[in-house]
């Protein structure tokens, strides 16, 4: 893949962590909020455990997985150098969010496996063979 289609691409993906990382973090926020809602109308012990215990995972991992997303696609926007591990880290964790997640991951995954080239190749021999300067 050419330099420039590879940061297009990596700034597309940094776009796509920040934008899916920032509904994460509000989905978690609004989840742990719910929580206490519940409390309010339900009088049954059980239901209110078992609304505790699940809404209080899901909504921790939506926070604990939403932030370093943004951070993620805040650098990979910037183009630092971090933020590649970061972002390939982060897309391995949001293959398991499907199915937005998993296209997310599977987009940053094919990313990172990408050679890049620098230069246009050569497209014959004689391309490679440089022209001496004409001495006169």
């Amino acid at each position: 893949m050419r330099e420039n289609a590879f940061r297009t691409h990596q700034k597309i993906l940094g776009a796509l962590f920040t934008i899916y990382g920032a509904l994460n973090f509000t989905a978690g926020i609004a989840l742990l909020a719910s929580i206490n809602i519940v409390n309010i109308f339900v009088d049954e012990a059980d239901i209110l455990q078992l609304v505790t215990v699940f809404g209080g995972l899901i909504g921790g991992i939506l926070l604990v997985t939403s932030v370093p997303a943004i951070i993620a696609g805040i650098g990979l926007i910037q183009e630092k150098d971090w933020s590649k591990v970061l972002g390939l880290i982060i897309g391995i964790i949001y293959l398991l969010f499907f199915p937005i997640g998993t296209l997310i991951g599977i987009y940053s995954i094919w990313l990172n496996a990408q050679t890049v080239v620098k230069e246009k190749p050569p497209r014959y021999a004689t391309d490679l063979i440089k022209e001496k300067p004409n001495p006169a």
